[in-house]
């Protein structure tokens, strides 16, 4: 999606998928199935706080070191994860969960031989009789960039013969199918663990996501609707409706739905975000500022929030500061690795336009319009900078680009384009563009008056009397005589000529006063007035 910006590719369907494997009878272990719920639920600074006081007690605990380097990896913090995991590998080296954190990190690197070598070792010390190290492997080896789910089938088989009751069991083996394509099979393994344990919010969770994969979205949010009637405090449930009505570009219920899952999320950094990039989306350009702004003092390594901040810069006509994040955006995404797209080029075009540089926003909405031939709208911005720049011969071609890609134009593309050729002297084409911005918009005087004006251009001396109608039409559409004095001006001064040649002196003097009336102190219509006398 064109606001996220991440440093793995996990989408929606895979976000926040923590498994609870552990059954030890301790009191100390019931905590640690508390912290691994906050990062289930996508609690992820509340789960941190939580593994961190556990590491007080117990600072050699392996597994403990693996759930928070997990609970960072969800949360979309490499480097913290790593430094869990390679943490836990130092302190507890029997431990086999920590090597599988680590063989997680290299695939998404691309490493994968390095990886598999971290997963190989992690089996090896669990024996194939660890479920845990089983069912953790085999969600790596679904959820990775390159996955291997004829394995990941092997190891879920091995799981289930171990630990047959286990819905944790199936639920993966349902997501391994989902990753398949395979549908039937996928919402039988669902089905199977919501039957071992009737209220898993993650299986129906699961069923709604799978729905939504064969863009069936309204069985797909009535499932979400039950997850969170199941679990009113389950956050993903709340989250997955925001994103079915953000791709229904309902950017109200989006934001509403995430807004839910931000309060019950702990307001974490990818809620937060997420939910400014829906603000942003339904105009509120103020209050995603301030959220974006809030982020920023949270952490300044993350470059989406420049660029969303730039584009908000824009929409509320703070440009200069605009092209400041901008800038700053693209300076930062060589080395972030930021995937940049077609809209980073469109708003710092617009934002170059803005603030005088025309000709590096030329070279950015060309390149946006090459990444998306879509946004043909940019064929009219271009106009108008060339129009701005005095280029007439490229701003014309520029609407003409729009016309063979979209096969019209508006009124708007019309007047512009017509101005073009107007001023490089064009006067037939600048009529016929004037012209049919009257057709498109006849209550607008603005047309009448530019076709006045290329009229008087293709007969000069006036004898044919071309623009008449024209300046008449526009004056009679002009209400507001103190703002558009100067085209009033011009519009009864040829009309007063026009009618004392045609020997019409009762409607010169009309339009000769009507000047007069608007502008007393006016010299031309002083002395017309005295002549007709």
């Amino acid at each position: 999606m064109l606001f996220n910006n991440k440093k793995f590719n996990l989408t929606s369907f895979h976000l926040g998928l923590c498994l609870l494997f552990l059954s030890v009878a301790t009191a100390q272990s019931q905590t640690l199935q508390e912290a691994i719920k906050y990062t289930e639920n996508e609690q992820f600074e509340t789960a941190t706080r939580a593994y961190k006081s556990l590491l007080k007690g117990q600072p050699s605990n392996g597994e403990i070191y693996y759930f928070l380097g997990e609970n960072y990896f969800k949360n979309e913090d490499a480097d913290s994860a790593q430094y869990y995991f390679l943490k836990g590998v130092e302190l507890a080296p029997a431990v086999p969960l920590n090597y599988i954190g680590l063989g997680k990190l290299l695939q998404f690197e691309g490493k994968i031989v390095e990886a598999k070598t971290q997963f190989d070792k992690a089996l090896a010390m669990g024996g194939n009789k660890n479920t845990t190290v089983l069912l953790k492997v085999s969600e790596a080896l679904i959820k990775a960039p390159q996955k291997d789910l004829d394995q990941s089938a092997k190891l879920l088989e091995t799981a289930a013969k171990l630990d047959p009751k286990n819905p944790e069991v199936y639920i993966l083996t349902g997501d391994m199918y989902l990753e398949k394509t395979d549908g039937n099979n996928a919402i039988a393994n669902y089905k199977k663990a919501q039957d071992l344990d009737k209220i898993s919010v993650k299986a129906i969770l699961r069923v709604g996501q799978l729905y939504g994969r064969a863009k069936n979205y309204t069985l797909a949010l009535d499932k979400y609707q039950d997850a969170a009637k199941v679990d009113s405090s389950f956050a993903p449930a709340y989250r997955e409706q925001g994103e079915l009505y953000y791709m229904a570009k309902q950017y109200e219920k989006a934001k509403n739905k995430y807004k839910k899952y931000l309060d019950l999320a702990g307001n974490n950094f990818s809620a937060k975000q997420r939910y400014a990039s829906f603000l942003f989306l339904n105009k509120e350009y103020k209050e995603s500022i301030a959220l974006f702004n809030e982020l920023q003092k949270q952490d300044t390594t993350k470059n989406f929030v420049n660029r969303l901040l730039a584009y908000s810069m824009y929409e509320t006509g703070d440009y200069n500061t605009g092209t400041n994040y901008i800038n700053r955006f693209f300076s930062r995404s060589v080395p972030e690795k930021t995937k940049i797209i077609a809209s980073d080029y469109e708003y710092r075009g617009k934002l170059y336009s803005k603030t005088g540089k025309d000709s590096l926003a030329i070279i950015d909405l060309e390149k946006a319009i090459s990444m998306d031939t879509a946004k043909t709208d940019l064929y009219s911005d271009m106009g108008s900078i060339y129009l701005k720049m005095k280029k007439y011969d490229s701003a014309v071609k520029a609407y003409e680009r729009k016309l063979k890609a979209t096969n019209k134009l508006n009124a708007n593309d019309y007047f512009s384009m017509g101005r073009a050729h107007f001023f490089n002297q064009d006067y037939i084409n600048a009529d016929t563009c004037f012209g049919t911005v009257i057709k498109l918009q006849n209550a607008l005087p603005i047309g009448y008056y530019w076709r006045a004006r290329t009229s008087n251009k293709l007969d000069p001396e006036g004898k044919l009397g071309l623009a008449k109608p024209y300046y008449e039409k526009y004056v009679e559409l002009t209400t507001d005589s103190k703002k558009f004095l100067k085209e009033l001006t011009e519009a009864y001064e040829y009309l007063g000529y026009y009618c004392m040649t045609q020997k019409d002196n009762t409607k010169a003097k009309e339009y000769w006063t009507k000047l007069k009336e608007i502008d007393p102190t006016n010299q031309k219509a002083q002395k017309a007035l005295d002549g007709l006398k």
